[in-house]
């Protein structure tokens, strides 16, 4: 997938454009906290209650709060304070000027997004609240708006989440990686930005201040938290750690914990990456890791029970899967390569002999084109993406496309430049990625085409004419490998065309 923003976009462009996104609110929530508002009966405590059923609400309440308030004052932290602040009748004039929104017209995504932070605050007070009831309403607001500063890119960009879901939870890409793709920049670093901008409670803020600026401190808990079976051995590494035992038990880590536990949950409840979270729950509360299991799963459910979006995914349903199960990986087929028949070798000389015919009997590179697919498909190759370059070799433009549907990549779109794509494009070059490399070279792949062959081993070629490259070729048998017989037949076929094009610059028109 391309990026979906455009490139080199800096936070403080991020934080003007979402700080103007208007936020869907569902009607009925609108009309249930106008009612609470205008009820001579209900104190600040019930009113907050009603409107926490509408984070959304909560959060467009809190930030209008802080905007105005002076430098001499505190943000606040929580609804309750929100409300005082700006009063109750101004309150109701902010929630008259929102705009309703069905649910159909609400993005699935941002939706889903919803329910993982609604998610979040089960967990939270189910498992935090009882161990610090003095704490309840720092925990309460900052587990519930804990993913808000996602809501307003997810509103203007849902397929985000999407790619992000697909590629960090099912595939396990680093998420730093992603994120710099999609949006320029670590998501904890813009969740960062724009929580300080609008000055959301405090956890809220250390916790992104800790996962984008020291999350060093982090991964040296998860190590220790990994030993449940010692508890003993547990607590005298903390010990010859103060600092770090020190961070540990922070109360507000524990919207952190909290959050990765349920995203990791998000894809499986089974994963490595949702048992280290349960782990470092069971270092932090000094509970054994079958008692947090059990009380995690047990919230799951009691936030399932109240949810009534039948299109949403509910982490409690996965736990009547086998535990290995991981809802977001799909099982790749290890399908095998299959070697050209004689009649398919046949046929790729055919095409062969006619690239190299002189002089050419092409009028048009649209014709040239076609043939060199015909010849790839001939000697086994199932998909098959040609693309143009423009004389500067920063676009790429798609000429061909066989086996792979036109919506799946854009007609054009830039080259990077970087150490393998400089290569390819100064000289005619062969790339094969497979499994072995595929983690050194796709950084460096335009990800259009990473999209495209992200499964499979797959040949990327660039031809030259008259000693500047004018073509790229990416081509794979749709298995998890190329068979030898094909991959010698493709490097023989990018013999062809480069001498077809050099007949085809010369012919006399």
């Amino acid at each position: 997938m391309s990026n979906i923003v455009p490139q080199n976009i800096t936070l403080n462009q991020w934080i003007t454009r979402l700080d103007n996104t208007r936020l869907p609110v569902y009607k009925t929530h609108r009309l249930q906290a106008l009612q609470a508002l205008q009820s001579p009966s209900k104190s600040l405590r019930d009113i907050a209650q009603v409107i926490s059923q509408a984070p959304t609400i909560a959060f467009i309440i809190i930030r209008e709060a802080n905007r105005g308030h002076s430098t001499l004052s505190e943000p606040v932290q929580t609804l309750e304070n929100a409300l005082s602040r700006l009063g109750l009748e101004r309150c109701s004039n902010l929630l008259k000027s929102l705009q309703d929104d069905q649910e159909t017209n609400i993005p699935l995504p941002l939706r889903q997004v919803w329910l993982l932070g609604q998610h979040l605050n089960i967990q939270a007070v189910g498992l935090f609240t009882t161990r610090m009831a003095r704490l309840w309403q720092e925990i309460h607001w900052g587990s519930l708006l804990f993913l808000s500063p996602t809501w307003p890119l997810l509103t203007r960009h849902p397929e985000l989440f999407v790619e992000w879901e697909r590629r960090v939870l099912g595939d396990n890409e680093p998420a730093a990686t992603v994120e710099r793709e999609l949006i320029g920049m670590p998501l904890t670093a813009l969740c960062l930005g724009l929580a300080e901008h609008w000055k959301l409670p405090h956890w809220i803020i250390e916790g992104y201040r800790l996962l984008n600026d020291n999350p060093q401190q982090l991964v040296r808990a998860l190590h220790i938290a990994r030993h449940t079976d010692q508890p003993l051995q547990q607590q005298q590494k903390l010990d010859q750690l103060p600092m770090l035992n020190n961070w540990l038990n922070r109360p507000a880590n524990t919207l952190i914990f909290t959050c990765g536990l349920v995203m990791a949950a998000h894809n499986s409840w089974g994963s490595e990456q949702c048992l280290r979270w349960q782990r470092l729950l069971s270092l932090y509360l000094k509970q054994e890791l079958a008692s947090v299991q059990q009380t995690t799963h047990q919230l799951a459910v009691e936030h399932a029970r109240l949810q009534r979006n039948h299109d949403l995914w509910q982490p409690a349903q996965a736990l009547l899967w086998p535990w290995e199960t991981q809802r977001l990986r799909q099982p790749v087929a290890k399908l095998s390569a299959t070697p050209p028949t004689s009649e398919d070798l046949t046929q790729w000389r055919t095409h062969c002999a006619e690239l190299l015919r002189s002089p050419s009997p092409f009028s048009n590179t649209v014709q040239i084109t076609q043939r060199l697919s015909q010849a790839l498909q001939a000697c086994g190759m199932r998909r098959v993406c040609i693309m143009l370059l423009d004389p500067t070799a920063q676009h790429a433009q798609v000429s061909h496309l066989h086996g792979i549907k036109t919506e799946k990549i854009p007609r054009t779109f830039a080259l990077e430049n970087n150490a393998v794509l400089t290569h390819l494009l100064k000289q005619s070059t062969l790339l094969i990625i497979t499994e072995q490399n595929a983690q050194r070279l796709n950084p460096h792949i335009p990800a259009e085409l990473r999209a495209l062959f992200s499964q499979t081993s797959w040949a990327l070629a660039s031809v030259s004419n008259s000693r500047r490259v004018v073509m790229l070729i990416a081509a794979d048998q749709s298995a998890t490998d190329l068979h030898p017989l094909a991959l010698q037949g493709f490097k023989k076929t990018l013999e062809c065309i480069g001498r077809a094009l050099v007949v085809f610059s010369s012919r006399k028109i």
